[in-house]
């Protein structure tokens, strides 16, 4: 179907219009007003400003022969079409590189979510440069936050997020994405998309932004947990999980944040923690998964110190060697602590040993 298209340089955006003219072409590079007057128009009829555009791309690849690009945004939408365009995308020279990219732009949107298309804009977007690679984002901008939530589409856009150079790629995720990143987080797919921007882009403050005050609510999600490791980095989402910390530990997947957190920022976090701990320590030696915390945290001697002289006292000693989770942190407190610290063990569990009633936990003891 024929279509008309314009690109505007000064904002990188592909803008689709009823009419066309031959001298929107004159502020272009030589290169690509020749390839643009090539796809849009008949050889015959480039120079006059009445033709009728129409798409006749063809490129001529030395080892495959000549193709028409205009079957291109169809053919990919089946399986034997999208393997056909990526061997050919594979082989061919730069300048037809150039024309494929500006075929298919005004298509990226629907295909990067298409069940076979989609491969094929994933080898198209690891062949373009980077100018071309802004224009095929630009074409797509208003689609982003769809494509990020499809199972498809998570895939061609981690891809293409991965290979973000300039500052102008960074501008239009900003832009789509700002007000949508908790949503995003939560999202089985978009998480993903969401993790590649933390580790890609130069700047994403615009992300930590938007996660501040929902760190704790994030942290105890699956998904959004994954996102919360990959800033554990940045000292305001560092200060809002320690601010929680006794209930984060006690969480399916909180608890991981809080242990990553530990060894992100080490000796740090060693002090706050111990102070959300105090008073607390028998309750979470014997929970499923704080135990994992507290038996991490007696690899660190401060940490260890202070913890498990909450434990030198017969009624608390009794109640976590009663539990099997609890053997796990007190055995770590005895291999890892100081002679001082493994004579005061030994000197409760013999008060308390012949009150110990799970008999099957005999072993550990």
């Amino acid at each position: 179907q024929p279509y008309s298209l314009q690109i505007d340089f000064a904002s990188s955006e592909i803008l689709f219009k009823d009419e066309f003219s031959p001298d929107d072409l004159k502020n272009l590079s030589p290169i690509t007003s020749s390839i643009l007057k090539s796809i849009l128009y008949d050889e015959s009829e480039a120079s006059t400003t009445e033709s009728s555009p129409v798409i006749t791309p063809v490129i001529d690849c030395p080892t495959i022969g000549k193709i028409d690009l205009a079957l291109l945004p169809e053919q990919c939408r089946t399986r034997a079409g999208s393997k056909k365009f990526q061997h050919i995308i594979a082989k061919c020279r730069p300048e037809d590189i150039e024309k494929i990219v500006i075929v298919m732009a005004p298509h990226m949107g629907a295909l990067m979510t298409d069940v076979y298309g989609n491969y094929m804009c994933q080898s198209l977007i690891k062949s373009a440069n980077s100018s071309q690679r802004l224009m095929l984002l630009s074409s797509m901008r208003g689609h982003l936050l769809r494509i990020s939530k499809d199972s498809q589409g998570t895939h061609s856009l981690q891809g293409l997020i991965c290979l973000s150079s300039t500052s102008e790629e960074e501008l239009i995720y900003r832009d789509k994405f700002s007000g949508h990143i908790i949503e995003m987080a939560m999202n089985i797919n978009a998480s993903h998309v969401i993790q590649r921007l933390l580790v890609t882009l130069k700047d994403t403050s615009f992300i930590i932004r938007e996660l501040l005050g929902h760190v704790t609510e994030l942290a105890i999600d699956k998904l959004g947990l994954c996102v919360i490791k990959k800033c554990i980095g940045n000292h305001e989402v560092y200060k809002e999980l320690l601010s929680n910390a006794h209930i984060l530990v006690q969480d399916p997947y909180g608890n991981y944040a809080i242990q990553q957190t530990l060894d992100l920022w080490g000796e740090a976090s060693h002090e706050v923690l111990a102070n959300k701990f105090k008073g607390k320590v028998a309750q979470l030696c014997i929970q499923k998964y704080a135990s994992n915390v507290m038996e991490k945290c007696m690899h660190f001697e401060y940490l260890r110190e202070a913890l498990a002289a909450e434990l030198l006292n017969e009624e608390k000693m009794k109640m976590v060697l009663n539990c099997a989770y609890g053997c796990y942190v007190v055995k770590s407190a005895a291999e890892l602590g100081s002679q001082r610290l493994k004579d005061g063990l030994r000197k409760i569990f013999n008060a308390v040993s012949h009150q110990l009633h799970q008999k099957k936990l005999k072993s550990r003891w």
